[in-house]
């Protein structure tokens, strides 16, 4: 089905859609889940929910999206392809800041992640939206002397999703503002950082 442009509250009718689903996903597991599952849990019919998603793997892509957006938008937010240091320090308080603010959300998306076989489904779409914001960062890396800026940017990025994820399975116990702030040191200036 072709889609349509969403008035405001068909947005938030397509955002609670997202929400449910990813519950069902995490619940009922991404393969078990069908059409009928989401549309009952979301209380509208499956017509309504395939006229806002065409297909299952559609409403997965979705999610992905909305999570890379949540977690990356805050590099480079100028999009002029130039990370300045002061930019990076932005991004790392929004990843910090984010993952917090949107705990439930990330909570079931690594849920979701660790099921076998739904990485895989959207990989390689992943790799394709990340990768032009893990170019900013290589080239950041690269023009302040990193002897490796891919590996300097895959470390940067790998510690951020690791610490999320810890955050999220033990989020009482995890010291999220001493890991923001171990991150901040080793990436920003500290005259930079000491202002903020």
């Amino acid at each position: 089905m072709a889609t349509t442009n969403k008035l405001p509250k068909d947005i938030e009718e397509r955002r609670e859609i997202i929400s449910t689903a990813l519950e069902i996903f995490v619940q009922e597991g991404y393969f078990a889940t069908t059409g009928v599952k989401i549309a009952k849990a979301a209380e509208i019919s499956e017509e309504m929910l395939f006229s806002y998603f065409e297909t299952k793997e559609y409403l997965l892509h979705t999610i992905v999206a909305e999570a890379v957006h949540l977690l990356f938008d805050g590099l480079d937010p100028n999009d002029d392809g130039n990370l300045l240091e002061v930019e990076l320090l932005f991004f790392i308080n929004d990843y910090f800041d984010s993952i917090e603010k949107h705990f439930k959300f990330f909570k079931m998306f690594y849920a979701l992640r660790l099921q076998a076989g739904v990485v895989e489904l959207y990989r390689q779409e992943l790799d394709e939206i990340v990768s032009l914001k893990l170019d900013v960062l290589n080239k950041y890396f690269s023009l302040n002397g990193a002897d490796d800026p891919e590996m300097e940017t895959r470390f940067l990025i790998s510690m951020l999703d690791g610490i999320a994820m810890n955050y999220v399975l033990e989020p009482e116990a995890y010291p999220i503002e001493t890991m923001q702030h171990k991150i901040l040191t080793m990436y920003v200036n500290k005259t930079e950082y000491e202002e903020e």
